[in-house]
């Protein structure tokens, strides 16, 4: 089953995990640390380290799971370095507790490709514009120092498109079909929340939250 997670959170600030000043850098490592602690260990250099070579891998050194955030993929976000394709899964992972972490807000569901196209559909036949269904949501790109990972699609919506998708949504409600009535609810109900946020963020001096939408299929 694929699922939808978006972010409320303004996209500079996405960017700006890529090559983090240390304040954010020692707060993402530190969730990190909270999230992944047991991959987040570094090699000690004693003895046994040494010995690392004749092993096929140090006596002490963490094991490194597919999927699962290790030290060296922190290192790598957070100073936009190449991460190299065994280690997207892992990356994409790490990012989406991180947006967590710094968003104003987030919501999820799981929606297969399918299940996606149907909604998407049923939101045209009530009327919605096709530039505000679901799948557009990752129309543009992140822009990031990261390559997308195999069955995930990522994007954003500025803040003032985001507000029109509501206003597109909200009329169309009552003429959805049964079955997608509840999710559009929630999502709508999430959606109103991005004018409070962007209240919210003037007042903490940070930018008006964009959409992120992570898909996975």
């Amino acid at each position: 089953m694929g699922s939808v997670h978006l972010f409320a959170i303004a996209i500079a600030e996405v960017r700006d995990i890529f090559g983090a000043p240390p304040e954010l850098a020692a707060r993402l490592r530190a969730v990190a640390a909270r999230e992944f602690g047991n991959g987040m260990r570094t090699p000690t250099q004693g003895l046994l380290g040494k010995l690392g070579p004749v092993f096929g891998r140090q006596p002490d050194a963490a094991v490194v799971r597919p999927g699962v955030p290790t030290g060296t993929d922190v290192a790598n976000l957070l100073a936009g370095h190449f991460v190299p394709p065994h280690r997207l899964t892992a990356a994409w992972v790490l990012l989406e507790r991180w947006l967590g972490e710094l968003s104003w807000g987030q919501i999820g569901t799981e929606l297969g490709a399918d299940a996606l196209s149907a909604l998407d559909f049923d939101l045209a036949r009530a009327g919605v514009p096709s530039r505000y269904g679901v799948a557009d949501l990752i129309r543009n790109d992140l822009g990031l120092a990261l390559r997308p990972a195999p069955g995930i699609a990522a994007g954003y919506v500025a803040h003032q498109q985001t507000l029109e998708v509501a206003d597109a949504w909200r009329p169309a409600l009552d003429a959805l079909e049964p079955v997608h009535q509840p999710l559009v609810r929630g999502l709508l109900t999430w959606l109103d929340a991005f004018p409070g946020w962007a209240v919210q963020a003037a007042d903490a001096g940070r930018q008006p939250p964009d959409l992120v939408a992570i898909l996975r299929s």
